[in-house]
């Protein structure tokens, strides 16, 4: 008709990107993320990752879904409580219950953030499910670290403010995660609390 091509921004690519993902074409996705927004100039950013990351979740590809943890890493752009959110889910998908309370640890010590309050919930209730209530304890374990976090002068506003809300959330409570064992039948004593 005579003019120019519309030029996308980073708002349109991600829309593509997230219009793929949804439609079961990853594969497209993908190469929109390592070929075509390049190619344009355009830098994918941490919402390209995580919907990215989302997509590889829902169909369980755990290999993957490192894989472009690292890349996202590695090019600078930020981590947040959804790259935490999805990567817990995809190792979830696949029953992975140990690595999904490693890579929440992991996360949080490499990059200062949390999944949602659900990840965590998710993580116990997996575990006890399938009776892995050391993997359980384990998390209850990381929880109650979190309890416990200090400030320091590293850490920045709003990861304190992400933490104060952690550590306030009833979800997340000493009473709360008895209840949830409870409900699978199992105790915790107080020596599973420090």
């Amino acid at each position: 008709c005579g003019h120019d091509p519309i030029e996308l921004d980073i708002v349109g690519w991600n829309i593509l990107i997230k219009a793929c993902c949804r439609r079961g074409a990853i594969h497209r996705a993908l190469k929109i993320l390592n070929e075509t927004m390049p190619q344009k100039g355009v830098e994918p950013d941490t919402y390209s990752y995580n919907t990215i990351l989302a997509a590889l979740a829902r169909v369980g590809d755990t290999r993957y879904l490192q894989e472009y943890l690292i890349g996202m890493t590695n090019k600078g752009v930020k981590v947040d409580k959804y790259t935490a959110q999805a990567m817990v889910d995809g190792f979830l998908n696949v029953g992975d219950i140990q690595g999904a309370t490693s890579l929440v640890q992991d996360i949080f010590n490499q990059h200062d953030t949390l999944p949602p309050y659900t990840s965590h919930l998710k993580i116990i209730e997996f575990a006890l499910a399938n009776g892995l209530i050391f993997e359980a304890k384990r998390h209850v374990y990381f929880i109650q670290q979190l309890w416990k976090w200090q400030p320091s002068q590293h850490h920045d506003e709003k990861f304190c403010q992400l933490m104060e809300e952690t550590k306030r959330n009833p979800k997340l409570s000493r009473e709360a995660v008895l209840k949830l064992f409870r409900y699978f039948g199992e105790d915790l004593s107080d020596q599973d609390f420090f």
